[in-house]
Order: structure tokens, then C-alpha cells, then sequence
């Protein structure tokens, strides 16, 4: 009420029609990148939540302090449509949190590594769209972070 009241009091100040239609642009612009940034925030909180509610195989891992979702599938659960490519996708996977536990400076993946995840991502939303893909790409993209923060604290001891 008090956000309405404040409208129309700034627009009862213009003179004219026009300056209250500029005055009410100029609102709506600044007001409009919050609430972007306020609806992307609650589609990726959704996203996530969802993901990790809905779908039994999740759940959480942390490596230093920062939190990232996992799914793995029985492997009596991968058969049908997309079973090769979710094995695929959950064995790379596994490959890059064995190189994240076992060395703090390794690179877990190459660039290689990250287009054949999401290629193998597309492929399974293809061949078995009701099968959430979410947590492999949070997981694939926590793996690719760290990569990049373990070559840029290598090349910062090298200097």
C-alpha cells in the first residue's frame, strides 16, 4: 500500500501525461532487473529442489565446504532407452570425483571431457525424456569450477 501510495503521489508531481509515462518507465526499469534476478534465483532453487526431492538416485556431496548433487542409478535401472548413456554419464562422473578425493592439484576433466558430459546429457534427454538430468550437469559443472580454480592457483605458484 505504502509502494502504491508513493506511485501516485510521484505521479500526481509531473505536470504532464508524458513525464508521468517517463516517470513510470523509469520505475518499471529499475524495478525490472531484480525481479529477473529474484525469478532466476527461484527457477534454479526450484530446479534444484525438485531435482533432488523427486528423484531418488541424489543425493548431496560436499568437497571443502561447497555442496553439489550427485545421482547414480542401480545398475538394474539402466536398462531401456538411454541406459548406455546414463552409465556413461555416471561412470565419467565417478572418474572425476576419484581425481577430486584423491589430488588437491590434478585437473579432473578436459574440455573434451565437459562436451562429451553434456553431449551425453542431450542424448538421454532424447532417448528418455522423463529422466532428470539436473544433478549431472550441477555435478559436471562443480568438477569443471574446480578444474579451473586448481589451474589458476597452479599458474599463480608458478609466477
Amino acid at each position: 500500500m505504502k509502494h502504491l501510495l508513493l506511485l501516485l503521489a510521484l505521479l500526481g508531481l509531473a505536470d504532464s501525461a508524458s513525464a508521468q509515462v517517463q516517470l513510470i518507465n523509469q520505475i518499471s526499469n529499475a524495478v525490472r532487473p531484480v525481479q529477473i534476478a529474484a525469478m532466476h534465483a527461484a527457477v534454479e532453487s526450484g530446479r534444484r529442489h525438485r531435482d533432488a526431492s523427486s528423484d531418488r538416485y541424489v543425493t548431496t556431496a560436499t568437497y571443502h565446504g561447497d555442496s553439489y548433487y550427485q545421482k547414480r542409478t542401480p545398475a538394474s535401472k539402466l536398462k531401456g532407452p538411454g541406459g548406455p548413456q546414463i552409465a556413461y554419464q555416471e561412470s565419467v562422473l565417478q572418474q572425476c570425483q576419484a581425481a577430486l578425493l584423491a589430488d588437491s592439484t590434478r585437473a579432473l576433466g578436459t574440455a573434451e571431457t565437459w562436451a562429451m558430459l553434456q553431449s551425453s546429457r542431450e542424448l538421454i534427454v532424447r532417448d528418455r525424456p522423463a529422466w532428470a538430468v539436473d544433478a549431472y550437469a550441477d555435478e559436471a559443472a562443480f568438477y569443471q569450477a574446480e578444474t579451473i580454480r586448481r589451474q589458476r592457483r597452479a599458474a599463480a605458484g608458478q609466477r
